[in-house]
């Protein structure tokens, strides 16, 4: 059921969202995000008029749907994605515990919805036009790029990330060298360095084909003698004796979903319960229900 504008309109309600919304986000309640986002987004889409009569409250309602929306990305359809990484990419720097490993994990759960590599790739660089195309603020100054003043959006500084070091392998020296004494990186604060650092290293990353091993999303289990561990991003990883049970939960999911049987729900369901509720290794079985229950 829908929320009614009186309400949408009623402080105390508002305040609870605030709370509610925000235990979501800082437990990454996924499901519970991005379904309450859901809901919100249509009862204040369906209200005809709302949003000129109520410009900054529904300003704030949909602060806290893009928000949680983030939290929530391991389920969103392919073209939200794009919408979101070209129009709302700098809302996740509102999010404490958003970084690049977060950001690349939860992004990993839709590639891997997508069973053909070619269509991985397709959409990958559709995030990077996303990202060409996105006219967001993630700077403070104006920088140069080209010769030319601009305005430091995330489609500027890709143009001058590209300009200065190309579109294919990158010398991971002029990289660095890039980031800390670049004209227009060497003046940034701490938390706009990082800001870029996160975009580039996300453009990176989408750059690699799912053709290839390195850009494969699979983890690919390793067990010999001597060697034991997983390949991931076509590095070989010897698994922690501290890590194990929660690595053989993920191969035991890879498995089951490489498998492509029907029953591959019930028995993800019997994998999260052989582990305790709350540990690592049952949360990374239960993404992956969540992820087949939602594209079933």
């Amino acid at each position: 059921m829908l929320i009614s504008e009186a309400q949408l309109n009623d402080k105390q309600f508002f305040e609870e969202i605030k709370i509610k919304s925000q235990d979501f986000i800082d437990y990454d309640q996924f499901r519970e995000a991005y379904d309450l986002a859901k809901l919100l987004e249509q009862s204040i889409d369906q209200v005809k008029g709302f949003k000129d009569r109520n410009y900054e409250l529904y300003r704030l309602y949909k602060e806290i749907i893009i928000k949680m929306k983030w939290v929530g990305l391991p389920i969103m359809s392919e073209n939200m994605a794009i919408d979101y990484f070209q129009n709302h990419l700098t809302k996740i720097f509102d999010i404490s515990w958003y970084n690049f490993e977060n950001l690349w994990r939860k992004l990993t759960a839709i590639l891997l919805s997508i069973m053909v590599f070619g269509e991985r790739d397709k959409f990958k660089k559709n995030l990077i036009q996303a990202l060409l195309n996105n006219q967001e603020k993630i700077t403070g100054k104006k920088i140069i790029v080209n010769n030319q003043e601009k305005q430091p959006t995330v489609a500027n500084w890709m143009q001058d990330y590209i300009s200065v070091l190309g579109t294919g392998k990158i010398n991971k020296l002029a990289r660095t060298q890039y980031l800390i004494n670049g004209k227009n990186t060497k003046d940034l604060n701490e938390q706009e360095k990082n800001r870029i650092k996160l975009l580039f290293d996300i453009y990176e990353k989408l750059k690699l084909s799912s053709l290839t091993l390195e850009g494969v999303e699979e983890e690919i289990p390793v067990d010999e003698p001597g060697h034991i561990g997983i390949i991931r991003g076509g590095v070989f990883e010897p698994f922690k004796e501290e890590d194990i049970d929660y690595q053989l939960a993920k191969v035991q999911v890879a498995t089951v979903v490489k498998s492509g049987r029907e029953s591959n729900l019930e028995q993800l369901k019997q994998i999260a319960a052989k582990y305790p509720a709350g540990s690592l290794e049952r949360k990374a079985v239960e993404e992956e229900i969540e992820r087949v229950t939602h594209n079933a």
